[in-house]
Formats: C-alpha cells, sequence, structure tokens
C-alpha cells in the first residue's frame, strides 16, 4: 500500500470547505436541528439553488416544484440535502478560473449528471440516487488536488493524456508516483466521511478491486461507467476520448443495462448537460 508520507511530500491537502464542515458538524451532532442546517445553507445563495435544482430534477420524477431547503429536506431526507450540501461546496477547491481547472470541473460535473442518469436506469443496486449524483462530483477531486498542490506538474500528466491517449492514472504514476484516486482517498479519510465514498474514489478505475460494501461496489460500478460516457463524449476533456474506454459493455451487463438503455442516458445526458453546466458553473 502506498505510504500516505509520499503523497503529503508532494500534495498539499485542502481542508473541507467552510460549508461542508459547518454541515457536518451539525449533522454529527444529535442535538442539532434542521433549522441550524438549513440556516448554514441560506448563508450560501449558490449552494441553496444547486440543491434545489438538483431535488428538481428529472432523477426524482416528483410531481411538486421544490421551491425552499424546507421542501427539500422533506422530500429528499435531512442524509441526503447534507451529502449534496458537503459534494457541492467541494467546488471550490476545483478553483475554475484557468482552464485545466475548469475542464476537471466540467467532467466532475459531467460525471455526476451521468451517474444520476444510470443509477435511477440500472436495477442491480438499491442506492438512494443522491449518492450517485454526490459520488459523481467527488469521484475525481484527487485530480483538483493535484493540480492546485503542483500545476505545472500535473500539466504535464494532462499533455500526455492527451499526446499519448494514456488514462491519467498511468501519467500520474509515472510522474508523481501516485494517482488521483489515491490522493482524493487520502483527503476523504482526513475529511472523515464515509467508508463507501472513500473506497469509490480509491476504486473507481479498477471496480474490481472494491473491498468494501455492497454500496462501495454499487457506487463504484455507476460511476465507472458514468466516466465512460464522458470520455466518449469528451465532457471535461479536448475531445472525445474512447480509447480510454474501450469497452464498456462488462460494465453495462453488471449493472443490467441494454444497449437501448446506454442510448437513451446518453440522449438525456446530451440535454441534461448543457442545461446544468450553465447553474453549476457560476
Amino acid at each position: 500500500m502506498l505510504s500516505p508520507e509520499l503523497i503529503l511530500k508532494e500534495c498539499s491537502l485542502p481542508a473541507m470547505p467552510q460549508v461542508a464542515a459547518r454541515i457536518l458538524r451539525l449533522a454529527n451532532n444529535p442535538s442539532s436541528s434542521v433549522d441550524e442546517v438549513q440556516h448554514v445553507i441560506f448563508a450560501d445563495p449558490a449552494l441553496t439553488s444547486r440543491i434545489l435544482m438538483i431535488a428538481n430534477s428529472a432523477y426524482y420524477g416528483l410531481r411538486r416544484k421544490v421551491d425552499t431547503v424546507s421542501d427539500a429536506l422533506f422530500v429528499l431526507g435531512f442524509e441526503a440535502v447534507k451529502n449534496l450540501s458537503i459534494a457541492v461546496a467541494t467546488k471550490e477547491i476545483y478553483n475554475t478560473h484557468g482552464l485545466i481547472e475548469q475542464k476537471l470541473w466540467e467532467h466532475a460535473l459531467g460525471v455526476s449528471i451521468a451517474a444520476g442518469l444510470v443509477g435511477a436506469k440500472q436495477k442491480a443496486f438499491k442506492i438512494p440516487l443522491e449518492e450517485y449524483i454526490v459520488a459523481g462530483l467527488l469521484h475525481d477531486i484527487g485530480k483538483a488536488v493535484m493540480n492546485q498542490s503542483q500545476p505545472q506538474r500535473y500539466a504535464m500528466v494532462i499533455e500526455r493524456v492527451y499526446d499519448e491517449r494514456t488514462p491519467f492514472s498511468t501519467a500520474e504514476k509515472e510522474l508523481f508516483g501516485f494517482t488521483h484516486s489515491e490522493v482524493g482517498a487520502l483527503l476523504f479519510k482526513q475529511w472523515g466521511l464515509p467508508p463507501e465514498l472513500i473506497e469509490m474514489v480509491a476504486s473507481h478505475n479498477n471496480c474490481h478491486e472494491v473491498d468494501g460494501t455492497y454500496e462501495a461496489e454499487g457506487l463504484c460500478k455507476v460511476i465507472s461507467l458514468a466516466d465512460c460516457l464522458c470520455l466518449r463524449l469528451g465532457v471535461g476533456y479536448r475531445g472525445p476520448m474512447p480509447e480510454l474506454c474501450p469497452d464498456d459493455s462488462v460494465k453495462t451487463e453488471a449493472l443490467g443495462l441494454t444497449p437501448e438503455d446506454i442510448e437513451e442516458i446518453t440522449e438525456s445526458f446530451k440535454k441534461k448537460y448543457i442545461e446544468e453546466k450553465l447553474s453549476f458553473m457560476v
């Protein structure tokens, strides 16, 4: 197993975003109230709008519009809103001012949207839908940390990915000695996030290595397929990168999805990504 000291020598792991940390503290305090959580979310208008957008998304098929955080808490539940808040708040780590940072965030957003669609369609795992959405936003956070810590060296990683059509993990291993999956897992351990999220981040590029719960396996397989969909479409890349995901039939079969299902998911994704990108990129 990779020594954490190697990662910590090369990368500066960020603290959990302030809003996310406050929500997590409240969630872990039995005496805290829903009103206190709402107050924290209300203090961040962008966070509020994104939570409402997700609550009103087609994933849930709700018959009425969710207009307030109170409604979202009622419809989705406290745990779901907590997880969504933590995931959305991590956008600040991506610092989307530069082209590389923007592309990394676009890919995270794309995988999140695709994961919601795949998660809703597949029947192999019964996991709350928002967990797939959250996992999609968080799955590549290690890339953002590596880029933030050593932007020049990480730019070399990205150039190698494009020039050699090689996976990020291969280029990262060569230039850093470790991968974004290992960085993300270490970061989430430090943050005290649930073990299934840590396992998903660690193994989403190698789902056969998952050594965790049913939930970790489900998150990993859905995120892996959602990632492939985005690679084929070039979401978060300069263009399509199908070479990085040459055959996803094993992934689709594991989730009980047909080629027709994948075609439907892909068409839905193209529309939904354009709609939600405008809201999330601000």
